[in-house]
């Protein structure tokens, strides 16, 4: 499955009428980003690990590649996370319309960013500096050769 079928699911929704389909937008857009991150990760040859722990670990290392657009999409995952857990966790505090749909555009927009990472030669440049973060600033290497 392509993540980014999520994607069009979401502008579905957000054409919904009820808070429920407003919500699921939200976490279907976001989830859409961060297969599709998880998936640029996986083809530059790091490991990604499972659960919870790789949602930071994706946008950090994405916030820390040296290319702009790729590191946007990393800050802006981040921030949209925020927004798919008010939309999953916190149904106590009103979520609008409108507000889904900004969500699922600005998401729209990190899966924009992250295009470049999907090719040469910015995926090579991507994976180099992700190195260089993983050694000198967080002192782990979750990088592996690919098979040939």
């Amino acid at each position: 499955m392509d993540a980014r079928d999520f994607l069009s699911l979401a502008f579905s929704l957000t054409r919904g009428t009820t808070e429920a389909e407003w919500r699921s937008a939200v976490s279907r857009a976001y989830y859409a980003a961060f297969h599709n991150a998880r998936k640029i990760m996986s083809q530059c040859g790091f490991s990604v690990p499972r659960g919870d722990r790789a949602h930071a670990y994706i946008w950090l290392r994405l916030s820390n590649s040296k290319n702009a657009m790729v590191e946007k999409a990393g800050r802006d995952l981040q921030a949209v996370r925020g927004s798919r857990n008010w939309a999953d966790y916190d149904l106590d505090r009103a979520f609008i319309q409108i507000t889904a749909l900004e969500q699922v555009k600005l998401i729209e927009g990190v899966i924009r960013n992250m295009t470049p990472a999907e090719n040469e030669p910015t995926r090579t440049q991507i994976t180099e500096a992700i190195k260089v973060y993983e050694r000198d600033i967080l002192k782990e290497a979750t990088w592996h050769p690919l098979p040939p």
